[in-house]
């Protein structure tokens, strides 16, 4: 494992083979999310996406907790240039390849909101969450009131927005906000097996499955469809396929890894 630390160790980076996993690291805010950590995520997660050898992110945060949200101290501090959350959030929406995300201890603020941009979320059952943006006097962000709405219902996404009253890990699988609940002890192995299956998956197969079942863009059922087909037969023809089809045929695992898109 290759380990290194960015911005004074506050976003840890571990590059596992495919898998390189982010870590929030600033425990004694509960891993409040500053503007250094909010670029480096930023940063981490745009290179990540332009790197073949990255087929998964694994997120995460230190000491047992999730994120208690922003660091509002970093929020009295002017910006000279695009405010850093907006770039990480930028670049989170905008990331290609699957996200895992391991929560445990509180996910709060954008530490929940974050969340609706992940893929496979294991979550402590233990853990709280909050959206409490109406009770600082601002409003959600992430896309989270638009997004939230289509998880859970708007009676539903009004109640967790406009009182931003804490809810459990179990409320939350209810809810449909994370992929499984877990005991806090498990957590950590759910979420890394679930980043090493990932990994091994044919990635070209992968970003387009998650393109498709993230697309908002509200058109019909019949033109999804049309959408669907043609990116299925455009993939037979694909090299992923083809390897797939090789391994059946040998009756092999099949090894997408040295494929390239």
């Amino acid at each position: 494992m290759n380990k290194k630390a960015l911005n004074e160790g506050r976003i840890v980076d571990d590059r596992m083979g495919a898998i390189q996993r982010l870590t929030m690291d600033n425990t004694d805010k509960k891993n409040a999310i500053t503007r250094e950590m909010y670029l480096a995520m930023a940063c981490a997660l745009n290179n990540a996406a332009s790197d073949p050898q990255v087929r998964t992110i694994w997120l995460r945060g230190a000491g047992g907790v999730f994120s208690s949200g922003n660091d509002l101290a970093d929020f009295t501090k002017p910006e000279i240039e695009e405010p850093a959350p907006i770039q990480f959030v930028r670049a989170l929406v905008n990331f290609p390849k699957p996200i895992v995300a391991q929560v445990e201890g509180l996910a709060v603020g954008i530490g929940a909101t974050m969340l609706l941009h992940c893929d496979l979320i294991y979550a402590a059952e233990d853990t709280r969450f909050r959206m409490p943006f109406v009770n600082l006097g601002v409003v959600p962000e992430a896309g989270s009131s638009y997004l939230l709405p289509r998880v859970m219902g708007s009676a539903k996404a009004a109640e967790l927005i406009l009182l931003g009253r804490t809810f459990s890990a179990l409320e939350a699988d209810t809810l449909g906000m994370v992929s499984r609940v877990l005991p806090p002890a498990e957590v950590a192995s759910a979420a890394e097996s679930a980043a090493i299956a990932l990994s091994k998956q044919p990635l070209g197969a992968v970003m387009k499955s998650r393109a498709l079942l993230r697309d908002v863009s509200g058109e019909t059922l019949d033109a999804r469809i049309e959408r669907e087909f043609e990116i299925f037969y455009e993939s037979l023809q694909g090299p992923e396929f083809a390897e797939a089809a090789r391994a059946f045929a040998e009756k092999r695992e099949p090894d997408y890894s040295k494929i390239t898109l």
